[in-house]
């Protein structure tokens, strides 16, 4: 399967290029347009249930699509809710990949998606109780609010919670005060992730929580 990424990094639309028989599993509502013979079959992905409890702990749709090309090849092309980038990520057997719940786009068949538990440190970051946890073989794709710096962690580093996409599971974070007691109420930083291993994190440029803050005060009073 081929993939190109256009109109990024602000804008970026993934387009897909299917061989006959190939499939491509999707976060539901992400279709921009598609070729006349594509297939598609939407479901629950892992049972109603389990994605019940993504979409409710993870920021994760219920039901996901998948795109079948039949006859003959075909063209998907997708786009995230938010505008920013898309990054395409080939997974490795035994090597899992976490995401936060609103970066999944798309994944190959064979990619299996569970939730992960993050513990309190993940409630009290703003990420969510529970992270997406991304495995097996094949191509993966996600995307941010913004565009998505990539960091090469070897030993420590702290990035602002609200900004995390995406790391490998060769690091390990915990939250903590970005400082004392004035720093945490008046910086605007609040809480800051220190990650800690070796691995790529993956940070976003904006959030769409500062986006929203900033907009709020132009409102009209009801």
């Amino acid at each position: 399967m081929n993939h190109e990424v256009k109109h990024g990094p602000s804008f970026a639309s993934l387009f897909l290029s299917l061989d006959a028989g190939e499939q491509v599993r999707t976060e539901a509502g992400a279709m921009v347009g598609m070729s006349s013979n594509l297939a598609i079959k939407t479901k629950a992905y892992g049972g109603f249930l389990r994605a019940l409890f993504r979409r409710i702990l993870g920021g994760e749709s219920v039901f996901q699509n998948t795109y079948t090309a039949e006859g003959g090849p075909g063209q998907l092309v997708l786009s995230p809710t938010m505008p920013g980038e898309i990054k395409h990520k080939k997974l490795e057997k035994g090597k899992p990949f976490i995401l936060q719940g609103s970066a999944y786009l798309a994944c190959l068949p064979d990619v299996k998606m569970k939730t992960k538990y993050g513990g309190l440190k993940s409630m009290m970051s703003g990420e969510g109780l529970f992270l997406l946890e991304l495995s097996g073989e094949g191509d993966l794709w996600f995307n941010s609010y913004g565009n998505i710096v990539e960091i090469d962690v070897d030993g420590e580093y702290i990035v602002d919670t609200g900004h995390i996409v995406a790391f490998e599971d060769g690091l390990k974070f915990k939250v903590k005060k970005v400082g004392g007691l004035k720093s945490t109420l008046l910086s605007g930083e609040g809480f800051v992730a220190q990650f800690s291993g070796k691995g790529k994190l993956y940070i976003q440029s904006r959030t769409v929580s500062a986006l929203v803050g900033w907009l709020t005060p132009m409102l009209p009073a009801r």
